[in-house]
C-alpha cells in the first residue's frame, strides 16, 4: 500500500461566516463545530485505517485531531509548518475592512496572494515551502498507510496547488469548508492524485 494523505480542515469557529481573517488568533470550536469533528470522526473510523494524525499546533485543529485520534489510539504529533498563514495586521478584520484599510495591499493580495503579502504577513509562497517541509517530514517517517494532516482552509488550499504544480495565483479557485476531507494519493512516480475533494457528507447529520 502507498501513502495517502487525508488533508481535513477543523471545524466550525467564530469569523468564519462572515469571513475573517482569523490567521493564528487561538479560536475555539464552536458547538457546531464540535459536531461537525464527531461527524467526521465518524466518517474516518468508517472508511479508513489511519497510521498517523498531524495537526496545526492552534487549538481548532488540535480539538478537531483529537476527536479523530483518541477512539482510535493515535497520539496527535503537532506540526508549527502547519499553522495558519500569518495576516499581519490585517488578522481579525473582514475583508472589507481589510480592503478599506490597505486598499492598494488589498488588491495586490487579490491579485496574487502567492507574491503578495498583507501588511506585516506572510505571502503564500512563504506558506507553500513550510508546508512542504511538512510534507516532507510526513513522507520521510511513513512511505504508505493513511496519514491524517488536520490544518486550515489556506494551507490545505496551498498544499492542493502544491502538489498539482499549481500557480497560487489560482487559490481563490478552491473552497474549503470546515471538516472538508480531502484524499490525496502519492502515487510511485512522485505525482499525486486526488480522490476526493472538500467532502463534506459526513455533515448532514450535524447540520
Amino acid at each position: 500500500m502507498s501513502l495517502e494523505l487525508l488533508l481535513i480542515r477543523h471545524g466550525e469557529v467564530p469569523g468564519i461566516d462572515p469571513p475573517r481573517f482569523r490567521g493564528r488568533q487561538d479560536l475555539a470550536l464552536t458547538d457546531l463545530g464540535k459536531l461537525q469533528a464527531q461527524a467526521m470522526g465518524q466518517w474516518v473510523r468508517d472508511h479508513c485505517e489511519v497510521s498517523a494524525i498531524y495537526a496545526s499546533p492552534l487549538s481548532r485543529c488540535i480539538d478537531t485531531a483529537r476527536v479523530i485520534g483518541e477512539p482510535l489510539a493515535l497520539r496527535i504529533q503537532t506540526s508549527p509548518d502547519l499553522i495558519d498563514t500569518d495576516y499581519g495586521r490585517w488578522t481579525g478584520l473582514t475583508h472589507p475592512q481589510a480592503a478599506a484599510r490597505d486598499p492598494e495591499a488589498f488588491r495586490a493580495w487579490t491579485r496574487d496572494p502567492g507574491i503578495n503579502p498583507p501588511p506585516d504577513g506572510e505571502t503564500l509562497r512563504q506558506v507553500e515551502v513550510r508546508v512542504g517541509n511538512a510534507l516532507h517530514t510526513i513522507k520521510n517517517h511513513h512511505s504508505n498507510g493513511t496519514v491524517i494532516m488536520v490544518t486550515h482552509d489556506a494551507v490545505i488550499r496551498v498544499l492542493i496547488l502544491h502538489l498539482l504544480q499549481a500557480p497560487l495565483s489560482r487559490y481563490a479557485s478552491l473552497r474549503q469548508d470546515p471538516t472538508g476531507v480531502n484524499r490525496i494519493e502519492a502515487l510511485d512516480d512522485g505525482r499525486y492524485r486526488i480522490a476526493l475533494l472538500n467532502s463534506t457528507a459526513h455533515l448532514a447529520p450535524a447540520a
